[in-house]
């Protein structure tokens, strides 16, 4: 194997595993606590990604199951009884775009910039 192929298997190895791993700590942790909303909010989980919604009632479900989540909507319609921390205003950069691109049936993953 070229050093680019290893390069790819590892990265494939890597992305099966942390998708084995997040589909455990959703049985494990998530699941229970989504048939079964807690009243109160517990503690965010630091370890785990955020997630983005544009949904507020989703918004409030994932709040009380420990999910951090980022409610992606307009500041009229957030509703009034909800705890916001700390509003973000979005930045899009058009001009830094990277793809992972296949040339001639071959993985690059390091294209040259």
């Amino acid at each position: 194997l070229i050093f680019r192929d290893l390069v790819v298997f590892i990265s494939q190895l890597q992305h099966t595993l942390l998708d084995i791993h997040a589909v455990l700590e959703y049985i494990q942790i998530l699941y229970p606590l989504l048939t079964n909303i807690p009243s109160t909010p517990v503690h965010a989980n630091p370890n785990w990604m955020r997630c983005f919604t544009n949904n507020t009632q989703i918004c409030e479900v994932l709040y009380f199951t420990r999910v951090p989540v980022w409610l992606v909507c307009r500041e009229e319609f957030i509703p009034p009884t909800m705890n916001i921390v700390q509003l973000v205003h979005l930045t899009c950069l058009d001009n830094i775009v990277k793809v992972m691109y296949m040339e001639n049936g071959v993985a690059k993953p390091f294209p040259a910039i």
